[in-house]
C-alpha cells in the first residue's frame, strides 16, 4: 500500500489554532515546515494544499477548510481530481482517548463520536489509515465534549503534544515508507516519555 495524501482535519481561524480539536492542523503544519513546502488555499476544494517529498514518495498535505464537521466534503473533492484511491490516504484527527503525546494507528473502523471523521466516513467510507493523536480525556464527566476538544490545550498538554511532533513525524514517515504494520508495530506500543 502506498500513501500519497496526508489530510489533517481542523478548523480554520486563528481562535481555533491552538485547540485541542487542531492538534491534527498542529502537527501537520510542523511537517510542512520540516519540509519547506507553502501551503496554497484551493478554492475547489475548499483546502489548503502542499506538496512534498516524504518517506520516499511526493505526498499532497491537505487541510479542509469547512470546518470539522464536514472535513470529509473537500478531502472527497480532491481524492476525486486526482483519481487517489482511498487506501491511499492517512487522515491525522484528535482522539481523546489517548493522553497528549500518543499517536495511534489503525485502518479503517467507526467515527468513534468523532464529527469530523465521521464525515469523512459519509463522504468516502472507512477504509482509510487514521492517525490518531492523543489529546487526553474530558476534565471532568460533566464537561460538554464539544467544550473539551474546542478548548485550547493546557500549557502543559500543549508542550507534550509539541514535544512529540518529530516521533510522530518520523512515524508517518515509516508508513510512508515501510507500511502500516511496521508503523504500527513502532508507533502503537510506544508509551510517551515524561
Amino acid at each position: 500500500m502506498s500513501f500519497s495524501v496526508i489530510a489533517a482535519l481542523g478548523n480554520p481561524g486563528r481562535e481555533y489554532s491552538a485547540t485541542r480539536h487542531n492538534a491534527g492542523w498542529i502537527v501537520i503544519d510542523a511537517l510542512a515546515s520540516q519540509a519547506r513546502a507553502v501551503w496554497k488555499e484551493e478554492s475547489r476544494f475548499s483546502a489548503s494544499v502542499a506538496k512534498i517529498t516524504f518517506g520516499g514518495s511526493s505526498v499532497h498535505l491537505i487541510k479542509p477548510l469547512t470546518f470539522m464537521n464536514d472535513s470529509g466534503s473537500p478531502l472527497a473533492a480532491f481524492l476525486r481530481f486526482h483519481r487517489i484511491e482511498l487506501p491511499e490516504l492517512v487522515v491525522l484527527h484528535d482522539d481523546i482517548a489517548f493522553e497528549p503525546g500518543q499517536l495511534r494507528l489503525s485502518l479503517g473502523g467507526s467515527a468513534a463520536g468523532h464529527n469530523g471523521v465521521a464525515s469523512c466516513i459519509r463522504h468516502f467510507g472507512e477504509q482509510f489509515v487514521r492517525a490518531r493523536l492523543g489529546i487526553g480525556p474530558k476534565q471532568h464527566p460533566g464537561q460538554d465534549l464539544a467544550d473539551h476538544v474546542l478548548g485550547r490545550f493546557p500549557d502543559a498538554d500543549l508542550a507534550n503534544l509539541t514535544q512529540h511532533i518529530p516521533d510522530f513525524i518520523k512515524n508517518l514517515e515509516i508508513l510512508l515508507s515501510q507500511g502500516l504494520p511496521a508503523a504500527q508495530n513502532l508507533t502503537n506500543r510506544k508509551s510517551p516519555s515524561p
